[in-house]
């Protein structure tokens, strides 16, 4: 360490813009806001994953090369699918390393995954979980507790603050009329429960109130099956599928904004947990009732009568009363969203995230 001088951090990370996503937005985040706390120099990747081992090659000799010529202090890694390679250069160049778990990075399915990776974790000198239900997890595969720490994911909120004086949803091609507007926001994995809630729910919320829109952002393996159950239950004109949405361009604040209750309908899928569910408080924040599954991570991003409704999961018919509940008393989902906006600010401002992010890093 270089006398004098404020340890300098490498930040490496694998999920970065112009690519989409919860951890993409996490990274741009924690950038940008822990810049504000720190020096730090940044290796990141922003495209396809299958270009995953080049960028790890690069990325690893490029942090020998920044220690050799004491350009570094310290190494931060953005997920724990980094901790093997973290490891080797933690003793290769003496160097303290602190890694990030988000969940589904501590519950791969693939051969030798789950050794590897927990093997790695517990050598390194900071795991920091972003729920305590990954915590437990965590230290369920031996990681000591002395070297976890949790912190919750971030949001700001003039990300998803409307300031237009035309409907938002219009600035994006959809008029809503008098409908009330649901949406989820996430990748199209099974874990998401999009697939169960078009079919199970929404057919039964729209036979009480046909003029109800559910907007889907995100793409991913399950979209083409979602559509053929579109066409199926006859909700075509209930359902629209987004795709990916950048934030950048305000599209993404405008969907929220313009919408009236954000549903998060996770289920439980062995091998892929949700570790906090940042979607939640990103609904909150932009002023939506939250109904939510009560599962895994969620339930520590969602506090009931604070910044939303946990549902059990599986209870369809609690999901159907609730959300056909909120359409029916506006007064009361804009009540809800009121009081979770100021919810989410108090406990969940990036400013506050990054500055705990700070504190570990100096603890090294």
């Amino acid at each position: 360490m270089k006398p004098n001088l404020k340890p300098v951090l490498l930040y490496i990370t694998r999920k970065n813009a112009p690519s989409i996503g919860g951890m993409q937005r996490f990274n741009q985040k924690l950038i940008t806001h822990l810049g504000r706390e720190r020096d730090f120099r940044l290796i990141s990747w922003g495209h396809s994953q299958l270009m995953l081992p080049l960028f790890l090659i690069y990325a690893f000799f490029k942090a020998i090369f920044l220690r050799i010529t004491g350009k570094i202090d310290m190494i931060y890694l953005s997920d724990g699918l980094m901790s093997p390679m973290g490891l080797v250069l933690k003793k290769l160049l003496a160097i303290p390393v602190a890694v990030n778990i988000h969940g589904r990075d501590i519950a791969f399915a693939f051969p030798g995954y789950l050794t590897i990776v927990p093997a790695a974790l517990k050598r390194l000198d900071r795991v920091i979980c972003v729920s305590r239900q990954l915590k437990e997890i965590c230290m369920g595969y031996g990681i000591p507790e002395a070297i976890i720490r949790v912190i919750p994911n971030g949001v700001n909120a003039d990300d998803f603050t409307e300031t237009g004086d035309s409907p938002p949803l219009k600035r994006v091609g959809i008029d809503p009329a008098d409908r009330t507007v649901l949406i989820t926001v996430g990748r199209l994995v099974p874990k998401k429960g999009v697939d169960r809630f078009v079919e199970k729910i929404l057919p039964a919320i729209v036979e009480k109130n046909p003029r109800v829109l559910y907007l889907v952002v995100g793409d991913g393996p399950l979209r083409e099956s979602i559509e053929k159950t579109v066409q199926e239950k006859g909700l075509a004109e209930n359902v629209r599928l987004m795709g990916d949405v950048p934030m950048d361009d305000g599209s993404l604040k405008a969907l929220y904004c313009g919408s009236d209750i954000f549903v998060m309908p996770n289920v439980d899928v062995p091998g892929d947990i949700e570790g906090f569910g940042i979607v939640a408080i990103e609904g909150g924040v932009a002023g939506l009732a939250v109904v939510a599954s009560r599962l895994q991570g969620i339930q520590e991003a969602v506090t009931p009568g604070e910044n939303g409704i946990l549902l059990e999961w599986g209870d369809d018919q609690a999901f159907i009363d609730t959300i056909l509940d909120l359409i029916e008393h506006p007064e009361k989902r804009k009540s809800l969203g009121e009081k979770a906006r100021r919810y989410v600010i108090e406990h969940y401002s990036w400013d506050k995230i990054a500055a705990l992010y700070s504190e570990v890093f100096s603890e090294l």
